[in-house]
């Protein structure tokens, strides 16, 4: 008799509820982790990253393959990622790993399987067919997609990471590590959000009504990220600012405290669902220089984290 089973426990997907880096949030959802620790280990909330020629917002967006290392380092599990085409033999094999992961509550990750090449979780599966149960953020409605074979086509759309467990982290170890990273890329940081701002800065870039129509929805995008990824480095350094004595204890609070204005400024530009009306304020010039002058601000919120966090880094040594 066929096996089926389908794991009820798992909500819907939707990007501006509060989660909107796909891969930490399947990931801590997928381990009943908190999404701020998630988001803090894998070193996706200290981030920030652009395409300067496209703000494509998948740019923005933490996928890569150490964000998913260090993500399930934060929840004690080690990724066992499987990317199609499948053969015969591999699609049993697979087919037999998600039946084991759905049955141990344990959702594997999938990427791209219903849209763009974001993450989201194989929540259930039918031998019948066989076929599979996804919830991803591009999902039509409240249910989980039903997904056959076909949709597993290449390591954009279909890759599968399995999660197997493994010891729990030793957070204050795993928390200094996460420090160290947020000082290590703050160059890097600053470099896509100035190449940001001069982007917005660039007038005769947008004087083609339909390119900054499709700007826009880019621009708006990455601001979402980057209020979300900003409140959760703030959460998460509040979180574990305890587990040091207090001389870090008190740089990390300063740069919670900055990452938190951070957030503040972007959401008093727009963040959350896109409409007409956020195209039509890109599309004014005054509006860009509004949120130039704010980007323009953030920077400098920034470089006050980055130097706070390098303090409770040196402390921490």
């Amino acid at each position: 008799m066929a096996r089926s089973r389908v794991l009820k426990d798992i909500p819907p997907l939707r990007f501006g509820e509060g989660r909107d880096c796909t891969l930490p949030a399947c990931l801590a959802l997928a381990t009943g982790s908190e999404y701020d620790w998630v988001m803090g280990v894998s070193g996706a909330a200290f981030t920030s990253t652009i395409d300067a020629a496209t703000w494509d917002p998948l740019a923005a967006a933490p996928l890569d393959d150490a964000t998913l290392s260090r993500a399930a380092q934060a929840t004690g599990t080690k990724p066992d990622v499987v990317g199609p085409p499948f053969d015969d033999e591999m699609r049993a094999l697979v087919l037999d790993r998600v039946a084991e992961a759905i049955d141990a509550k344990m959702p594997p990750l999938v990427k791209g399987i219903a849209g763009p090449p974001e993450y989201g979780l194989i929540v259930g599966y039918d031998e019948e067919g066989p076929t599979f149960l996804a919830r991803t953020y591009f999902d039509k409605t409240d249910k989980p997609t039903k997904i056959g074979w076909s949709a597993f086509a290449d390591a954009e759309h279909g890759l599968v990471a399995f999660l197997d467990r493994g010891a729990a982290p030793d957070r204050a170890k795993v928390a200094g590590e996460a420090i160290g990273h947020a000082v290590a890329t703050a160059r890097d940081n600053e470099d896509a959000l100035r190449s940001w701002l001069e982007g917005l800065r660039d007038d005769a870039r947008w004087s083609d009504t339909k390119h900054a129509g499709a700007a826009a929805f880019g621009d708006h995008a990455m601001r979402t990220i980057l209020a979300d990824k900003r409140r959760g480095a703030a959460r998460f350094l509040r979180s574990v600012r305890g587990i040091f004595s207090s001389s870090p204890g008190a740089d990390i609070l300063r740069a919670a405290e900055s990452y938190g204005y951070v957030a503040d400024a972007c959401a008093k530009v727009g963040t959350g669902p896109f409409d007409g009306s956020v195209a039509m304020r890109f599309l004014d010039v005054g509006g860009r220089r509004a949120w130039a002058k704010q980007l323009d601000a953030i920077i400098g919120l920034e470089r006050e984290a980055h130097a706070a966090l390098a303090a409770a880094k040196d402390a921490l040594h």
